[in-house]
């Protein structure tokens, strides 16, 4: 895999398109790596800066020289975060946006002493609403991610075996995926959440509980990454469960199938269609202009209908509260299929992942995701859709 650098026309249209929604503020201070990267195509340690009026400004610690060669910015040294309001040239009393959902208290304090006058605003959920409609560019990064993906699942069937440990399979499932490009890292915009690159679980594992924002959890390999595959043995007859992302040049695509060693209960093989049936439901009603809160409502009600309320997205008091989520360079970004009320539009890629969980035999459930158009939702991930018998 090589780097894909952002051209400086993609560029200059991100940053365009966050200074017309600044009418309040003076400027933006973006610190998270992702962003940084997003506005200005370097993730090295330090800053963007991106006034209302003018050309933005990259700042950088470590490493500068790599900065500079992955930037099609300009990018100056960052050497003193005490002169940042001369550096930037920031006026007296300025409003300045932060990403307050990231940004950690001892940045946010360093700031203000800084900046001596200006007032804070939080800028992160315009950002987050910017990067969930995307390029042509992204769009191409995000169909090959989901290319390693679909070769990664297609490789399970031929390492799966009766007694190994999910750890060893899923060992085997990124071993693939890295090396065909995938980058081997996972990005997720929330506090002390740490995300494998996906979770494989068999049999009542996939449905042991835990923190992670995501209808399963896993017991995982120590208490503190209480989550994903774990050191038990895969067992005949029962569901195993592969959820996993592809990534390329920091891009993802997610999708979710189910594995088994012989034949499942006639039970867990009726709960993965009733899946399939309520993922296939929200797909249809998945259009520009229609919104995520209509969409799960839509998706709770399917499930209702089809007698899994009680399991559908987690067991009552652990449910997730979504059935679907936008993927980019982070795995949680929006829109939310979900409570919130986001509007869904074109170029958004979403997952879609209907799952039914029953505590004592394990998870039923498919993922896909989806590329919004004028016309529907096309998808990205072409695996096969059926369970996948060994």
């Amino acid at each position: 895999m090589k780097y894909v650098l952002h051209p400086k026309s993609e560029i200059d249209n991100r940053v365009k398109i966050l200074q017309s929604q600044m009418d309040d503020m003076d400027g933006a201070i973006l610190f998270h790596a992702v962003d940084m990267c997003y506005f200005s195509g370097t993730a090295q340690d330090g800053l963007v800066y991106i006034p209302r009026d003018g050309e933005p400004v990259v700042m950088i610690r470590r490493s500068l020289e790599r900065a500079q060669e992955e930037s099609p910015l300009d990018v100056l040294p960052l050497k003193n975060m005490r002169n940042l309001k001369s550096d930037l040239g920031i006026p007296a009393g300025a409003s300045i946006g932060l990403e307050m959902d990231v940004l950690p208290c001892s940045f946010y304090f360093r700031l203000a002493t800084a900046l001596g006058d200006a007032r804070f605003l939080d800028i992160a959920e315009r950002i987050k609403h910017i990067r969930s409609v995307k390029s042509d560019f992204e769009l191409g990064l995000i169909r090959e991610a989901a290319r390693i993906l679909d070769a990664g699942f297609a490789s399970v069937p031929d390492y799966m075996k009766e007694g190994m440990t999910e750890v060893d399979l899923i060992c085997r499932l990124e071993s693939v995926m890295r090396s065909i490009g995938h980058q081997g890292s996972l990005r997720f915009r929330r506090f002390n959440s740490i995300v494998p690159l996906g979770h494989i679980m068999s049999g009542p594992e996939a449905a042991f509980p835990s923190f992670l924002a995501s209808p399963t959890g896993g017991r995982g390999t120590s208490l503190v990454f209480p989550q994903g595959a774990g050191f038990r043995k895969i067992k005949r007859n029962e569901p195993v469960f592969v959820d996993s992302v592809g990534i390329y040049n920091g891009y993802i695509a997610d999708a979710t199938r189910i594995f088994s060693i012989g034949k499942l209960d006639r039970m867990l093989e009726d709960a993965y269609l009733a899946a399939c049936q309520i993922e296939e439901t929200v797909v249809k009603d998945m259009l520009p202009g229609h919104s995520g809160k209509d969409l799960y409502e839509l998706s709770e009600a399917k499930g209702t209908g089809l007698g899994y309320g009680d399991y559908l997205g987690g067991t009552r008091g652990n449910k997730c509260g979504f059935v679907g989520h936008g993927v980019g360079l982070e795995l949680d970004e929006y829109p939310v299929i979900g409570p919130l009320d986001h509007v869904i539009k074109s170029n958004m890629t979403i997952a879609v992942e209907p799952k039914i969980i029953y505590p004592d035999k394990g998870v039923l459930g498919i993922e896909d995701t989806y590329l919004i158009t004028a016309n529907g939702a096309r998808r990205l991930t072409d695996m096969p859709r059926e369970i996948w018998k060994v």
